[in-house]
Parts: structure tokens; C-alpha cells; sequence
């Protein structure tokens, strides 16, 4: 595939579009039914924007010609695991998919998965994969045995092991972010160590993306021969994944873990202010019922 051709190399995969657009136009009928009543209700409108975001993020690295070049460059293979891992599930986790969705559905959908979450099943499964410690193994095991060079070469050589892929690539993510952020339910990460879950969690691309720009030699064999097309050595490609990898990635995860950490601030301030208001009535009571004994 030459540069000409890759813009031309759309993948409508008929199950990834209709993926989309039902997320799409489920999360968009949910908050029309909960604006009805006052805009902004359950979902503010940036939280909107950023779910659309991530389903643009979505179709860039799975339906645009960037899917057609992951096949014969690292880079761009690496460029869309950027937008499945750190780009796409926070953005969409940050749009709080779950109220919306539920008022998308009807009403009997609603029931059936009530029923659902409340079999022990599911709340075994829950409390698993809901576990911080958990969702963090998970996402580092995902990325590092996907990026194994053997399943890494049969991914790119068979569009089912590729599509497999992605699907554990974004599931992880999600919930990796899911848990960081926890837009709605009971936090399962408390505050200050969410911060460190997503400062730790940075690590995961940093040191992968370290190891691509400086190995010594090439690590993948299948892109040895179809880099030279775009103009590019199969180490100078590998290199360019690992900057791509590596810088992008961890900027994405210290912008989020700062952004938990003033809302640790935040949180201690409002606490701090609760206590302090507590104790100044407590005052106030005790020097009224002195002077009434007095």
C-alpha cells in the first residue's frame, strides 16, 4: 500500500459502523429524554461533547484509512492504539454513557437489566472487574501481551486476531478509565488514590514506547518490507511508534492524574470547610447554653 492509496482505504465494516452510530444515536435520544424537563439535567453539555468526541476518536481509528495503514506501518498502528487506549475511553467515560443509555431504552430494558445486575453472577463479576487493583493488572497485561511480537504479527496478518485486538484493547481501557474517573455510582477508588492509579498507569505506554524508539533492531518483522514505501527504514517506523507511544500517551494520563489531583484538593477543601463549619456551631451552641445557665 503506497501513501496514494491508503487515503482511498475506508473500512466500513458494516458491524464497527452500526456499533457507532447505535452509541451515537442512543446516547443522543437519552439525553433528549432527560433535557426534556430542564437542559443540562443528568449530563452537562461539555459531557456531551466529550462522548461525541470519542466516537469520532472511534471512527478515526477504526473505519478511516489510518485502520488501512496500521497494516504496513508501526506507527500507525501505534497512532491507533493511541486513540483506542488513552484517546476514545476516557473521553467517553467523561460523557457519563450510563444514565443517558438507560433512558434511551425502554422501559422494559430497564427491568431486564435490573434483573441482570442483581443475580450473583453478575455482581461476582462486578465486584472482580470492578476491583482498582484489577482493572489496572488488566489494562498492563492487554497492552504488553498484545504487543508480543508473535500476537502482535498475527494480528496484523488476520483481520480477525486484529479485530480481537481491539476489542480487548478498548474494553480494557474503559474500564481502566471507568474506575480512574467514576462518572456515576459509588466510588471505588478513593480520592488521592486515583491519582496514583493513573500516575502509575502512565507508565504502561511510556515503557513500551521507550522500548520501541530504542531497540536496536527491529522487533516486528511483517512491516520490514512495506515501510519502505512511505519512505521510512522498518527502525525509523519503530521509532516514530515509540514516540507516538510514548510522549502523546503519558502527556494524556499526567493531564488526567493532574486533573484528579485538584479534585483531591477540591474534595479536602470542601471536607476541611464542612469540619470548621461544624465545630464554629458546635461553639456557638455551647456559649448560648452557658449564657442561658448563667
Amino acid at each position: 500500500m503506497t501513501p496514494h492509496e491508503a487515503w482511498r482505504s475506508w473500512d466500513w465494516q458494516p458491524a464497527t459502523v452500526t456499533g457507532l452510530a447505535a452509541a451515537a444515536w442512543g446516547y443522543g435520544r437519552g439525553v433528549r429524554v432527560l433535557w426534556e424537563a430542564r437542559s443540562g439535567r443528568g449530563v452537562e453539555r461539555w459531557q456531551v461533547w466529550c462522548f461525541y468526541a470519542g466516537i469520532v476518536a472511534l471512527f478515526v481509528a477504526l473505519i478511516s484509512p489510518l485502520h488501512a495503514m496500521s497494516r504496513v506501518l508501526l506507527s500507525a498502528h501505534m497512532a491507533q492504539h493511541l486513540l483506542l487506549l488513552a484517546i476514545a475511553p476516557p473521553l467517553l467515560v467523561l460523557g457519563a454513557p450510563s444514565l443517558p443509555i438507560a433512558a434511551a431504552v425502554p422501559e422494559g430494558w430497564r427491568a431486564a437489566g435490573h434483573r441482570i445486575g442483581r443475580s450473583p453472577l453478575f455482581r461476582a463479576l462486578a465486584r472482580t472487574f470492578g476491583n482498582p487493583v484489577v482493572s489496572w493488572l488488566l489494562a498492563l497485561s492487554v497492552l504488553w501481551g498484545w504487543h508480543a511480537p508473535a500476537l502482535y504479527q498475527a494480528a496484523v496478518r488476520h483481520e480477525s486476531i486484529h479485530a480481537l485486538e481491539h476489542v480487548t484493547f478498548f474494553a480494557s481501557a474503559m474500564l481502566f478509565w471507568w474506575r480512574a474517573i467514576q462518572p456515576s455510582g459509588r466510588r471505588r477508588l478513593a480520592r488521592g488514590l486515583d491519582v496514583l492509579y493513573v500516575f502509575t498507569g502512565s507508565f504502561q505506554g511510556a515503557a513500551l514506547g521507550f522500548l520501541l524508539a530504542f531497540a536496536s533492531a527491529p522487533l516486528y518483522a511483517v512491516y520490514s518490507v512495506t515501510a519502505a514505501a512511505w519512505g521510512l527504514t522498518p527502525i525509523q517506523d519503530q521509532q516514530l511508534a515509540g514516540v507516538i507511544m510514548w510522549l502523546p500517551t503519558g502527556l494524556i494520563y499526567l493531564v488526567a492524574a493532574g486533573g484528579l489531583f485538584l479534585q483531591w484538593l477540591q474534595a479536602t477543601e470542601r471536607a476541611t470547610q464542612r469540619v470548621e463549619g461544624r465545630g464554629t456551631v458546635d461553639t456557638d451552641v455551647a456559649l448560648a447554653a452557658s449564657g442561658e445557665t448563667t
